[in-house]
């Protein structure tokens, strides 16, 4: 189904071009946000609880949405002038890293196209830093993190240590770090009895792992922690897995100032106990973003 929605939405802005509906500019810098007034934020749904769909299910332009991702851009927004004004566009999880012709090249270099079209100026959406994604944009790092294993209560002691994920199912979303890190381990510490791999939107995934499903989840630590002390209280976390990493939003290469403050804004607020930044991340996980990262850097 994800499939035939990308290419159906690409063939709707094809024709919107012929129409004369869509005008696609070039990538814009922080001069022509500022200039204009406007900053365009791709986010992607769904994606709880950092973003919650607020308008139809159908929505594309000018769409409605709440959480945490949702509110952080709003922030920064305001960072950049209290004149700027945040448009948003709801975008799939792995259109980001999409080419002219709609497709993601792992292996090749290139700024994917929204980026590259001005229809995006960033992705707030806690990308992982890989050596893939970074062919394409640029990273600014907003917290390290750590993937952590989670699995239905039922299974507890079935997965004790990593050595126990050989053989088993894991559900993932296609084009994400969880895959590339699965697959990288496949070929190696796990060759012999390999993962097994099904592809599935987050959301469900952890759904299907908290009603009993015998397989396990690879998710990022503050998800985790929000997850299995909410909504999904038959799931646990089991145990981190693979290094530390870094997650932060997503711009086109060439835009160093719009990245610079990108920076200066995550600097500013993890260095203010009372920021914004933390007062939201407090107000979802129970403790701040500084905290967070105090806690991931204790883990070892």
């Amino acid at each position: 189904m994800k499939i035939r929605r990308n290419r159906l939405r690409i063939l709707c802005m094809a024709a919107a071009m012929i129409a004369g509906q869509v005008i696609f500019s070039d990538a814009r810098s922080l001069e022509e946000i500022q200039k204009t007034k406007e900053i365009r934020i791709c986010i992607c749904y769904p994606y709880n609880p950092f973003v919650k769909l607020e308008s139809p299910e159908d929505c594309r332009e000018d769409c409605k949405f709440s959480g945490i991702i949702y509110e952080e851009s709003l922030e920064f927004a305001k960072s950049l002038g209290s004149d700027i004004q945040p448009k948003f566009l709801r975008v799939d999880w792995d259109e980001q890293f999409f080419n002219k012709e709609g497709k993601t090249v792992i292996e090749e270099s290139y700024t994917p196209e929204l980026l590259a079209s001005g229809r995006c100026d960033v992705y707030p959406n806690n990308l992982t830093k890989t050596d893939w994604r970074e062919k394409k944009m640029d990273i600014v790092t907003m917290y390290p993190s750590r993937m952590m294993v989670i699995v239905h209560k039922s299974l507890k002691n079935q997965f004790k240590s990593p050595a126990d994920l050989a053989g088993k199912t894991v559900l993932l979303e296609k084009d994400t770090s969880y895959q590339t890190w699965i697959e990288e381990q496949n070929k190696t510490t796990y060759a012999a009895n390999p993962v097994k791999i099904e592809f599935m939107l987050e959301t469900p995934a952890i759904q299907a792992v908290n009603s009993g499903r015998d397989a396990f989840l690879l998710t990022d630590a503050d998800f985790a922690i929000w997850g299995t002390r909410n909504n999904f209280k038959n799931a646990l976390a089991v145990f981190p897995i693979g290094p530390a990493c870094e997650i932060g939003w997503a711009f086109r290469k060439e835009d160093k100032d719009l990245q610079a403050a990108a920076q200066n804004f995550f600097d500013s607020q993890r260095g203010n106990s009372g920021s914004v930044l933390n007062t939201i991340w407090k107000n979802y996980f129970g403790r701040s973003l500084t905290e967070f990262i105090a806690l991931i850097l204790s883990i070892k």
